[in-house]
């Protein structure tokens, strides 16, 4: 959601307008009768689970319903088994949701092999595993026990089962490892450079574009002649951009492979991310104008010449930012670069390993460099215009600068800091650019702003936890039995959530619907408990078997010690919608 903020104002220099997509979390269902309730599937009707023994191999298999999927991140086999080697997954589906990010999840059918190092007559093993429905259902994990036949070992010492776990992200890219093994090197760097072409469009390269448009308009703004930057010096300034950007990515990817992976996980480092975010403050005042005398005057132009890349030393200015944009980009882990690491981690072939993550980030720039191009090309005459513009871009850093810094942030603070930064950025360039327009320009471009600042502001305008719900927390039947038995001599209606971390759909409940105004009055008079079921504890298993609940998010609505059976909610529900529900049962 950063990035609209980002290419906001990235489009409002390009365009004269301005249609930012604004998306809700979750799918609304159509149906606006609020008892209206989406039938969902027992978990062993969703997920049919079914095993075979094949010597030392056990094959576990899953045939899932429409609708349905199963996390890959949710497969756990039993801790006290030992295997003879890590599990291959299937490749799988990405899936994307607002809270939890990139997963790899399965759809009608999926299998997995665990290989045993030995195994007792009748040893037990179990495996736990967790899935969700499109309509907005999550079921708790759910675990399954089967008892082996046994396995003669070999002596030699298996696998523990925690490093299943750590490598289970790791497996989704085996089919491109098998890939780069058996194909010769230039399919190897073509079909990679056909896959970093897909990935140039993804969250992790999208904040370059704005970066590489501001030094052709430094460029532009720099240049002593009248006419457009040339479509020669474009090329070659996002030429050396790119190749910046990309060396950068590779070589990172090399020594990632090499040193492990916990040097990755350095790269999203608060020292690190604070670091960049700092360079790409001190370039954005640069652009600004806004340096004292307490900056060294030869620091102070060295960051505008990387900017505005106006004297005959742009090009080596330019690869810097390029290869400090690669930081940037080098957090991000896709299925095509763990493949890549994991052949240099396996094979140590740091030459094929090293074109291949080259080719890779070669794709990624292909549309930066022609974007840069065509840019430069289509940007008009130079004039007082391109001051405006300067600050523009000078502002675009900034955001660049926010996005890094909000990694580190919880959601209710980096909400607050967009809000502030889309108006003070507002009000500076609108105050500060019309002076460079004639007077139709200027109040174009004030509307364009005010429009995408309230917008803005009113889209991520955070709910503070005093807005929510005020819910009992409940940790047992015991408790929620407690709480019933004193509601009903009170003569109150009683509402449980049914919570866990695990759960989406509860999120969204958690930050559009308890927060709504219409919700919490409808809910003034309501006891309202809630009782988190993250830990999958006995305690939480006996408060889903005793109310039945198949899957998260749940709530139910009690009345003189009785569960209002027609009135419970499973999945999400929108605020409007849940307020008319709860008013009917007033």
């Amino acid at each position: 959601m950063r990035l609209a903020v980002l290419f906001s104002l990235f489009f409002a220099l390009l365009l004269t307008t301005t249609a930012p997509a604004f998306g809700q979390a979750g799918n609304f269902p159509a149906d606006d009768d609020p008892f209206a309730q989406q039938k969902f599937l027992p978990v062993d009707e969703a997920f049919q689970f079914d095993f075979r023994q094949q010597g030392d191999k056990l094959i576990l298999s899953w045939d899932i319903a429409d609708g349905y999927y199963l996390y890959q991140h949710r497969f756990s086999p039993d801790p006290a088994a030992e295997l003879a080697e890590l599990p291959v997954y299937p490749p799988g589906e990405e899936h994307v949701d607002e809270f939890f990010g990139e997963s790899i999840v399965y759809r009608d059918h999926v299998s997995i092999t665990y290989v045993l190092n030995q195994a007792a007559a009748d040893q037990s093993f179990t495996v736990s595993y967790q899935g969700c429905a499109d309509a907005g259902l999550c079921y708790p994990p759910t675990d399954k026990t089967i008892y082996l036949d046994a396995v003669a070992g070999d002596g030699s010492t298996g696998i523990n089962v925690a490093q299943v776990a750590a490598n289970s992200q790791q497996s989704t890219s085996n089919s491109l490892l098998d890939f780069l093994h058996q194909q010769p090197l230039w399919l190897s760097l073509a079909m990679f450079l056909v896959l970093g072409i897909g990935l140039a469009f993804t969250p992790c390269v999208l904040p370059m574009y704005p970066i590489i448009s501001a030094i052709i308009m430094g460029q532009q703004h720099g240049a002593r002649q009248r006419e457009p930057i040339s479509t020669r010096r474009a090329f070659t300034l996002s030429l050396a951009y790119v190749q910046g950007m990309a060396i950068t990515y590779s070589l990172l990817g090399v020594v990632v492979a090499l040193a492990g992976l916990r040097y990755q996980a350095m790269l999203q480092h608060p020292a690190i991310l604070i670091t960049l975010a700092t360079l790409f403050i001190l370039l954005a005042l640069s652009m600004l104008s806004a340096y004292t005398l307490q900056l060294p005057q030869r620091v102070q132009q060295y960051l505008n010449d990387i900017v505005q890349a106006r004297r005959g030393g742009a090009h080596p200015s330019v690869f810097l930012m390029g290869a400090l944009s690669g930081l940037i980009v080098s957090p991000c882990t896709t299925a095509p670069l763990s493949g890549v690491l994991l052949f240099i981690a396996q094979s140590g072939d740091l030459l094929i390993g090293g074109a291949v993550l080259y080719a890779l980030s070669v794709g990624m720039g292909l549309p930066l460099l022609l974007f840069g191009v065509t840019g430069g090309k289509l940007l008009p005459k130079a004039g007082a215009w391109m001051n405006t513009v300067k600050r523009l871009f000078g502002v675009v850093l900034l955001a660049v600068a926010l996005v890094l810094v909000e990694r580190l942030l919880p959601y209710v603070i980096a909400d607050w800091l967009w809000i502030g930064f889309i108006f003070v950025s507002a009000c500076y360039l609108i105050f500060s650019g019309w002076r460079e327009l004639s007077t139709r320009a200027a109040g174009v471009f004030s509307a364009i702003w005010l429009t995408i600042a309230t917008i803005l502001m009113i889209q991520w305008w955070p709910h503070a936890p005093e807005d929510r719900l005020p819910f009992t927390q409940v940790q047992s039947l015991a408790e929620i039995k407690q709480q019933l038995s004193a509601a009903e001599q009170e003569n109150r209606l009683v509402m449980l959530d049914l919570y866990a971390d695990w759960c989406v759909a509860c999120k969204e409940f958690e930050r559009y619907t308890f927060t709504d105004e219409r919700v919490k009055k409808a809910l003034g008079n309501a006891l309202l408990l809630q009782a988190d079921v993250t830990a999958n504890t006995p305690a939480n298993n006996a408060i889903l078997r005793e109310y039945q609940v198949l899957g998260l998010p749940t709530i139910l609505f009690f009345y003189q010690g009785d569960e209002l059976s027609s009135a419970r909610v499973t999945g999400f529900m929108p605020a409007e919608t849940f307020a008319r529900h709860v008013e009917q049962l007033q």
